[in-house]
């Protein structure tokens, strides 16, 4: 198997938050795909934050592309210059006012490879302590709340926990609380 060729790119979109373009690609057997159209994204950052009682921390908030309002794991863009677990660390406090002690990288995964260049950074944090009130953005409105694994595995199935970025990064935080369990 071998990669595509980039021919050329031309930018449609570029703004704060994200850069659209428009490539030509020639495939391996010599055909040509063109327009095929690249989302350049900053990478992301997800939160598994356990507490003691080994509940999950959990945020809600109004997704505008699906106009529902989503339950998720607390998370955001990564700064330009942010170092992923500062970013981490940055998102939890902002969304919900907590702090960890102890932080796990969990590693990472492409949000979309087809069509999207960013990955998503997860982290696994215990040792939480409530620091003090959200700071939340101007677009923001976030409720949080901590919830049983039963619970959100419940809302998965029910679609009130349904974003798929959020549910890999559930479950591969699960993956690894059982495996530090089991050490």
């Amino acid at each position: 198997m071998k990669p595509w060729e980039n021919l050329s790119s031309k930018i449609l979109i570029s703004d704060d938050w994200l850069t659209l373009t428009a490539d030509t690609c020639q495939l391996p057997n010599g055909q040509t795909i063109a327009p095929y159209y690249v989302l350049h994204e900053a990478d992301w950052v997800h939160v598994f934050a356990q507490a003691d009682d080994g509940r999950i921390l959990t945020v809600k908030q109004f997704r505008y592309g699906v106009k529902k309002i989503c339950l998720e794991l607390p998370g955001g863009v990564i700064d330009e210059g942010e170092t992923p677990i500062l970013a981490a660390q940055r998102e939890l406090l902002e969304e919900t006012g907590y702090t960890a002690t102890h932080w796990q990288t969990l590693g990472t995964m492409y949000a979309n490879p087809a069509r999207q260049t960013n990955t998503i950074h997860l982290f696994f944090a215990t040792g939480l302590d409530l620091k003090g009130e959200q700071q939340l953005d101007v677009s923001e409105d976030i409720e949080f709340d901590f919830l049983a694994i039963p619970e959100i595995q419940q809302k998965i199935e029910t679609y009130e926990f349904s974003q798929a970025l959020h549910i890999a990064s559930f479950y591969r935080g699960l993956h690894a609380l059982t495996w530090n369990t089991n050490k």
